[in-house]
């Protein structure tokens, strides 16, 4: 050994030492392969270190405990599937036996072959079914999740959809939704499920949901709707991890949304451009053509199919601080949005002649006109609200990277001429009369706006409208505006009085930017009890 190097030290190992076990306590695998065993139970350390089921003399085996546990399951799906039960002994079933019911394991016999923990999920849960639920938990997930539907970008006619999903017709049927979307509508039925025990199994709907998705994609092209179909699974996937706060795989998702869209032309319905060439597929590098729509309700969901994957674009990039590089994003100056605004198509409010040309800027210039219009709120009005907030943020992440002196002075001036702009939309909503919840309202407008906590998607518009306002307020404060930054801290309370409302009168689930938008408004207040400490001003009735 060389000199001065140190010896290396010896590794002890502890062995625990060894019991002589009583004739007739060794478990079974252990006398069969005639080994030694340590007579630990559940399970021996022979057998744990082989990964073989153990079974004791005496005992029921894991196997018989396996199969009991399957009887009892398939009992309960039967009680459930008779029609002399009712929702409260539904309800019941869940919430007194939900330990054992879903705590099943994977299958009991042992193979080398890849049996993967999804086949395992699937096969062996009699009461999620494969590859789909039976008729009733069916029932059960869509009416978890179709009255909350529209507020997490569902833009399918719900009827119509309904009335497929619960066609008597095999799994995959082309009379019935596509296979990703009934997982993903299963998945969300399951997460807004009010039964712990439907909940803690998302995992099944959602791998069933992504697989489904990864194998509909290269074939949605040869389907109108196929297509629409896909998207919507997109959209409601991203949307999901939104709420789960998964954000690249949210982002993934509605990249996937939007390549679609785009590669259906969705964003050119109606145009009264002139297009020489098929529209191209981005993921496929294939032509897509989408023939005319067969009614105005299929033309209602395209249109609005399109504005709910643009508005979850905008949101998600506002959640990422506007610093994602989407491949598929939706700001090439190339992509110009000439499809109308959403509306209730089933009414025929479409006229045949109607055409469309740069809808957004449009809107703007409309808005800009100080044309009064009298109050009111349509579908339109909640994207409207999602292009406003993000021309502000546009405006806010241009303003902290700093300008120079010429631009100075314009960009104020477009500040306070934006500022305008906001004010005249927040005052053409109609508040909603008799309501419980008050609404996020802006100062500049007269009286106070009250949005009832079942209109979810009005309460939402208020909040991206108000959010909109108190961020220009706050770049206006930072100028220097009189007055600027007490709007700015009077909207961000009534943001957060809102959220705050509607959580204690058990509002219905609302979409995950309004997580975002309440943390701008508690940024204001962070940002202005930071600049308290500085200057030594303690203050707090200046924060309203």
């Amino acid at each position: 050994m060389p000199s001065g190097s140190s010896p290396t030290p010896k590794k002890f190992v502890f062995k625990e030492p060894s019991k002589q076990l009583r004739r007739g306590k060794a478990c079974l695998n252990c006398r069969f392969h005639k080994i030694k065993c340590n007579g630990v139970r559940p399970i021996c350390g022979s057998c744990t270190r082989r990964d073989e089921e153990c079974e004791y003399t005496g005992e029921p085996s894991r196997m018989k405990e396996l199969e009991q546990r399957v009887t009892r399951l398939k009992a309960r799906v039967r009680e459930l599937e008779s029609p002399e039960r009712t929702g409260s002994a539904v309800d019941s079933y869940f919430t007194t036996d939900a330990e054992g019911l879903f705590s099943v394991p994977g299958p009991p016999t042992r193979s080398n072959s890849d049996h993967s923990s999804t086949s395992r999920s699937t096969s062996y849960d009699p009461l999620l079914g494969f590859p789909e639920p039976s008729i009733s938990i069916i029932t059960m997930l869509l009416n978890n999740f179709l009255p909350s539907a529209a507020q997490f970008g569902f833009f399918l006619h719900i009827e119509r959809f309904k009335s497929a999903a619960l066609l008597k017709a095999p799994f995959g049927d082309t009379s019935r939704p596509s296979a990703a979307l009934l997982n993903t509508i299963y998945l969300w039925g399951a997460h807004l499920s009010p039964v712990d025990a439907l909940r803690s199994n998302e995992s099944v709907f959602l791998n069933r949901a992504l697989q489904q998705v990864s194998v509909e994609i290269p074939s949605a092209i040869h389907s109108t709707a196929q297509i629409m179909h896909t998207i919507q699974a997109e959209v409601l996937l991203s949307t999901y991890f939104f709420r789960k706060n998964q954000l690249l795989e949210a982002e993934f998702h509605l990249n996937g949304a939007v390549s679609l869209s785009q590669s259906a032309g969705l964003h050119h319905i109606r145009s009264d451009r002139v297009f020489s060439s098929p529209v191209v597929s981005v993921l496929m590098e294939t032509e897509i053509y989408l023939p005319p729509p067969q009614d105005v309700i299929e033309e209602g969901e395209r249109i609005n199919g399109f504005w709910a994957v643009f508005c979850l674009h905008r949101l998600l990039s506002i959640t990422l601080g506007n610093s994602s590089n989407c491949f598929a994003r939706l700001d090439n100056p190339c992509v110009e949005v000439d499809t109308p605004w959403p509306c209730e198509y089933e009414f025929g409010l479409y006229d045949d002649g109607m055409f469309g040309h740069s809808t957004i800027d449009q809107f703007i210039r409309d808005l800009g006109s100080h044309a009064q219009t009298e109050p009111a709120f349509d579908l339109s009005s909640y994207a409207k609200a999602v292009v406003l907030l993000y021309f502000v943020t546009g405006m806010t992440d241009k303003f902290k990277r700093g300008l120079d002196s010429d631009a100075y002075t314009t960009f104020q001036n477009d500040c306070v001429w934006f500022e305008g702009l906001i004010t005249r939309f927040h005052a053409s909503l109609a508040p909603s009369d008799g309501s419980l919840v008050k609404s996020s309202f802006l100062p500049s407008s007269p009286g106070h706006s009250f949005v009832h906590p079942s209109s979810s998607n009005p309460v939402l518009t208020h909040l991206l409208v108000s959010c909109a306002y108190m961020q220009v307020q706050k770049i206006l404060a930072s100028c220097g505006v009189a007055d600027a930054l007490q709007r700015c801290i009077s909207t961000a309370r009534c943001i957060i009085d809102t959220l705050s409302g509607m959580n204690q009168l058990g509002s219905p689930h609302l979409h995950p930017i309004s997580g975002t938008l309440c943390a701008m408004a508690c940024s204001v207040f962070g940002d202005e009890l930071a600049g308290m400490e500085v200057l030594g001003d303690w203050d707090l009735n200046d924060l309203g």
